[in-house]
């Protein structure tokens, strides 16, 4: 079984310096977020999804309006169910900032009252949302999160802590993903139980100049109950990598 994550950076071009800040900039500084959706290209993301050959995917970084043309490729692609979780607002356009989990496995959405109640704040880098699914079939949970900035430090360490707590409540196996915002070594002693199935690969940031600062491992996968085969990575259009792992 193959579970894949990706931030997608709202479909827009990460591989280019300008793109990259004048795309952060109108998606959180500007009440005309047609630019956004007009720059942003989903087929990309959804090609980028397909040539992993992921039978689960964590996406990141889904702006409010995107959902249908996202869930439509999907399914088009085998990924029958998909579930979308909510993050931030964005401060002028107060569009949410979204997660999903698509899968080619089934599975149902969780949405107990306390996987609402992760925190997030309505500015850039407040979090970029949580969501949960179990695969009934298969017998295992799955959490895709998007973590605020760690700059703002009583966030993320609440945000940390709600989800040491929740995921160490799940019983059986899980699998934990998403853009954490950290490196492994900033997180390894905070999931117990939890083993590291992404090997720690780079995935940020693939953006031209701003690499030479920040080439760092901030997506992850982890996992409880689960063996790890081999793992890896594609890169697209966002400042991200996809990353990979194969499990068993």
């Amino acid at each position: 079984m193959r579970v894949a994550i990706y931030n997608q950076m709202f479909g827009l071009n990460g591989r280019n310096l300008f793109s990259n800040l004048m795309g952060h900039w109108a998606v959180h500084y500007t009440k005309n977020i047609d630019k956004v959706h007009n720059s942003a290209k989903i087929p990309q993301t959804l090609d980028l999804i397909a040539s992993s050959n992921a039978d689960i995917i964590g996406i990141c970084e889904i702006l409010e309006g995107q959902e249908g043309e996202l869930e439509k490729g999907l399914r088009e692609d085998g990924y029958n169910y998909v579930f979308f979780g909510n993050g931030h607002k964005t401060k002028f356009s107060n569009l949410k900032v979204r997660v999903a989990i698509a899968s080619r496995i089934p599975c149902e959405q969780v949405s107990k009252v306390r996987i609402l109640d992760f925190p997030v704040k309505d500015e850039m880098g407040g979090g970029g949302g949580i969501v949960h699914c179990y695969f009934p079939k298969l017998d295992f949970n799955m959490i895709n999160v998007h973590l605020a900035n760690p700059k703002k430090q009583k966030l993320y360490s609440e945000q940390i802590a709600f989800l040491e707590e929740y995921a160490e409540s799940l019983k059986g196996k899980v699998i934990l993903a998403g853009d954490f915002n950290a490196v492994y070594g900033n997180l390894n002693e905070g999931f117990k139980g939890f083993s590291l199935a992404s090997d720690q690969i780079k995935t940020c940031s693939l953006t031209p100049v701003m690499k030479w600062f920040f080439w760092k491992d901030c997506d992850h996968i982890f996992v409880k109950g689960f063996k790890t085969k081999d793992s890896g990575y594609l890169e697209g259009r966002s400042d991200h990598r996809l990353v990979y792992a194969d499990l068993e």
